[in-house]
């Protein structure tokens, strides 16, 4: 509830800002027209997330398949970030302009954007094995821009801007997924019949965005950007949702006493992936609990290090489109 106010206050701040009487000082010019104040806009990027404890796991799985000679699962290293951005200058100052008189308002944009940030990692081989890992946010921005005054006068369709803002991921989902296709029937230390399963959580972050870049203005209407930066936001509340084994080949024992040589190791793969935690609980079931009451006491533990962090920390690009209102 804290962190939806948040959002709605930047709004409110965003509004309030875009809505202050503007100063004397005249338009951006170019092409001898004014460039409109308001500006809406869509973008693409790359994030290169930290993901420190999500390539952690990853290397557990990798020995399952090099047992069974199948190339290694990649880390995270790149994410997807796409945007819609709507933008305010506050004020402008026109080239002829002495820098006499111009105040620091005069120079600063308001924004808010709204968007999504994606990673994945995925092999699938159709006769062996699929593994998967994906996660997505929704993300909310309001930013402040200070318009650096240098090259104006020289370039009046240039502008260089820093700033940043707070930064919300919403909606967040994230899901790990191992299927074995192999047709072995019997699990022996290090098959990847062990780690078969899928598990989905979901959570949210509030973090911080600093970014600098340059626009240009291809016309008075139209303009270009190219923003750079460093973002720092980590899901670390994930809630498991989910988590089913997918090999009916090696179900729990009915019977414990019974020998049962084909025995699927539980669950518990897929939430060890999350939860990293020997002594963890998921839907009123211990690990430690016999495999027959559901638990997995004589199983191994594959992740350790506590509760999975999705840490979507690291510099960022974009290349951004906008139309001047």
């Amino acid at each position: 509830m804290i962190q939806r106010f948040g959002v709605v206050h930047a709004c409110l701040l965003f509004v309030a800002l875009a809505a202050l009487p503007a100063s004397t000082v005249l338009a951006q010019l170019v092409d001898e027209e004014a460039v409109g104040k308001l500006t809406i806009g869509g973008g693409i990027g790359v994030l290169v997330p930290a993901m420190n404890e999500v390539n952690g796991n990853i290397d557990i799985v990798n020995p399952f398949l090099r047992r069974d000679e199948i190339q290694k699962l990649s880390h995270i290293n790149e994410g997807l970030w796409t945007h819609l951005d709507v933008r305010y200058r506050l004020g402008q100052t026109p080239p002829e302009e002495p820098e006499d008189g111009v105040s620091f308002r005069d120079r600063l944009s308001v924004g808010f954007a709204w968007g999504a940030l994606a990673g994945r990692s995925q092999l699938d081989n159709v006769t062996r094995v699929s593994v998967r890992f994906f996660t997505r946010a929704t993300t909310y921005y309001p930013y402040i821009l200070y318009h650096l005054p240098f090259m104006e006068a020289s370039q009046p369709r240039v502008q260089f801007v820093v700033g940043g803002g707070p930064v919300f991921l919403r909606s967040g989902y994230v899901e790990w997924f191992v299927r074995d296709r192999t047709s072995n029937i019997f699990v022996v230390d290090g098959d990847i019949s062990e780690l078969a399963g899928r598990a989905v959580a979901t959570g949210s972050a509030t973090g911080l965005t600093l970014q600098g870049g340059a626009s240009y203005m291809l016309s008075s209407r139209f303009s270009v950007s190219f923003d750079t930066g460093y973002r720092m936001a980590k899901m670390t509340n994930l809630n498991l949702e989910e988590a089913v084994g997918h090999d009916s080949r090696f179900p729990p024992p009915v019977d414990p006493d019974a020998p049962d040589p084909v025995r699927r190791l539980g669950d518990w793969s897929v939430i060890d992936f999350f939860m990293r935690d020997a002594n963890a609980s998921y839907n009123g079931t211990k690990r430690t609990d016999p495999e027959v009451d559901g638990g997995c006491e004589s199983c191994p533990l594959y992740y350790d290090g506590g509760d999975l962090e999705v840490d979507f920390s690291g510099p960022f690009a974009t290349f951004t489109f906008r139309i001047h209102f």
